[in-house]
Parts: structure tokens; sequence; C-alpha cells
């Protein structure tokens, strides 16, 4: 029997709305252990709270490549408690290599808004050689409405790859066409943009977001995960800037409006004398 054991963390930090003196927040972390099998992953998920609000209605979600499996609810997470969740899915199709696995925690506030935790991380089987491609850069700009990831994709060898790139973030924000297939010619290095909307995330939260880069080998198959936090802002935090730069424009025309008036009267003036 072939197994693999990986080991990963995540965290994911939530402020809720009210003054800085009495403002609460959930921050939910999660460890995994993951034993891959002849023909199924087992992931042993351990998920905490170390803010200092609740959470409810957390459960947690194992996904491999297009299946998913849930784990038992938990109906509160209190600050500084923690939960220990035994997962199992399929995977008799995963051949020798690195493969990536998500574990997602969704759980509400205390208003019964929704949140969700992510993390991504990789399984092997057998004993395949490290990749040949790296994630160099991951930025990712503060998300309003919308917001632009870009990854930089190197390729680590002197061949010719072709590789899907995939970015993973949690369902209360969606990346426009997640997966995109890149051409990495010999040694060199590509940049990839993906976009990403905001659908429930509240401004003053932040997320991690995952992207992975997987490519096909002879008998082999590789994977490599890089790692990016967004920002949550209100766009309305911008409006005050607006204002301020439709006022300048204003007084700027009046100013250049009176300079104008001043002119033509002391031209007017000459003409009179």
């Amino acid at each position: 029997m072939t197994r693999g054991i990986g080991i990963a963390g995540a965290l994911l930090l939530v402020g809720l709305g009210g003054s800085p003196a009495l403002a609460g927040s959930i921050t939910i972390n999660m460890t995994t252990r993951a034993d891959l099998r002849a023909d199924e992953l087992g992931v042993n998920l351990s998920v905490g709270n170390t803010g200092d609000e609740a959470a409810g209605t957390v459960v947690p979600i194992l996904r491999l490549r297009d299946r998913e499996v849930r784990a038992q609810r938990e109906d509160s997470l209190a600050p500084g408690a923690r939960i220990e969740r035994e997962m199992v899915i399929p995977a008799q199709d995963l051949t020798e290599g690195r493969w990536p696995f998500r574990v997602a925690v969704s759980y509400t506030d205390q208003n019964q808004y929704p949140f969700q935790a992510l993390h991504v991380a990789l399984v092997t089987r057998g004993n395949p050689l490290p990749a040949k491609v790296a994630v160099t850069r991951m930025e990712i700009t503060p998300l309003e409405s919308s917001a632009a990831v870009v990854l930089r994709v190197k390729n680590l060898a002197g061949v010719e790859r072709t590789a899907t790139v995939t970015v993973f973030a949690p369902e209360d924000v969606e990346i426009q066409d997640p997966a995109s297939e890149v051409k990495l010619d010999p040694w060199s290095e590509e940049q990839v943009h993906f976009d990403m909307t905001n659908r429930t995330a509240l401004a003053g939260s932040r997320y991690p977001v995952f992207a992975s880069v997987e490519y096909d080998e002879p008998g082999t198959h590789h994977t490599v995960v890089g790692q990016s936090t967004v920002e949550v802002r209100s766009p309305r935090a911008f409006l005050p800037r607006m204002l301020v730069w439709v006022v300048g424009a204003l007084l700027l025309g009046w100013v250049a409006l009176l300079a104008m008036r001043r002119r033509g009267r002391r031209a007017a003036t000459g003409a009179a004398a």
C-alpha cells in the first residue's frame, strides 16, 4: 500500500462591525494531517477559534478534484475552543505524484452572516521528484467590488511545459475563470492574471487565497501551491476622495473663470483709455 502524509495550516480573520472598543472578531485556524491510502484520502482536521466572538454553524468540508464530503456540523465554536473531525474521500484515481486537496470551514458570526475559511495542501503518492515549476510571486489588489490576482510562474527546467494554473478562494468571493492553461518555455517565467469578484465578503475581513500549478510527466503528476491574502475594503471608503477630486476640479475651474474675467476687464479698460 502506498501512503502519503501531508500537514497544513490556515488562518482567516473576520472583523465584526462596531466601535473599536466593542468590535469583536472570529479568527478561524485549521491544521490537517492527510493519509493517502490505495483508494481513499483520509484527513484529520483540527479547527480552532482564536478570536473573541463565537463562530456558529461550523461545517468542515473536504474537496479533492471534483469530489466533496462534509463532516458533522458544530453548532458553536467558542473563543479558544477547538474541534476535531475525521473525513474520508475517494482517491483511487490519483496516480504517483503530488495532488492538491482543499479543506474549507463554513460558519456564521453572531448575526448569522456566513463566512468561509479555506486551506489548500498537497498529498503525495509514491516517491516523485520535486516539481520543476514554482510560483515566484502572487499578489492581490485590495478587494472592493473586484480585485486583480497576479501570479508569476517560472519553469525551472530546460524543457517546454504546459501547466494548469488554478486559483482557489473562499465562497465569499468568486474567481472568474479560476483555471488557466499556461505554456512555459524552457527556463521562462510567465505572468498569469485572474479577476476576483466580491460576493458576500465584508469590509475589514482578510482571506487567504491559494493557487496551484499542475503538470504531468510520464507516470508522474506534479503540483506546487502558492498563497497570498486578500484584504476586503468598503467601496465607500473611496467616496470622500472622489468628492475631494470633484470639489478640487470645480475650484480650479472657478479660479480659472475668475482669472479670465479679470483679464477681460483689464483689456476693456485698456481699450477705453
